[in-house]
């Protein structure tokens, strides 16, 4: 079963002054076999306008803001795809499951 991360902008705030960019909230979400796990987070930032790096706000991609969260996430971006998709395996191979045994009976 092959299962997938997809990574997204939720939203941002941003400076009215100038545009500057200061907290993304993300999300990664695994996906595979009709099964599903979500994880959200905010990152902070500190914008520059003076940099030659800043990218007025209106000309923002969504990749390119997930650039700047990975950026600021490193290591725990794979920690947290590892994570989800662990997620998803354990509920397509489950090895708990619960109720009782009469309601099947009772059922049949």
């Amino acid at each position: 079963m092959n299962i997938t991360c997809t990574w997204s902008i939720n939203n941002m705030q941003h400076l009215v002054s100038d545009g500057g960019v200061i907290a993304v909230e993300w999300g990664c979400t695994a996906e595979g076999g009709g099964k599903s796990a979500f994880w959200g987070g905010k990152s902070e930032f500190t914008p520059d306008p003076s940099s030659p790096d800043f990218v007025p706000y209106d000309q923002l991609t969504e990749e390119m803001v997930l650039g700047w969260v990975f950026a600021a996430l490193g290591d725990e971006k794979a920690a947290i795809e590892a994570d989800r998709t662990a997620k998803v395996e354990k509920q397509l191979h489950p090895t708990v499951e619960s109720g009782v045994p009469w309601s099947a009976a009772e059922a049949a």
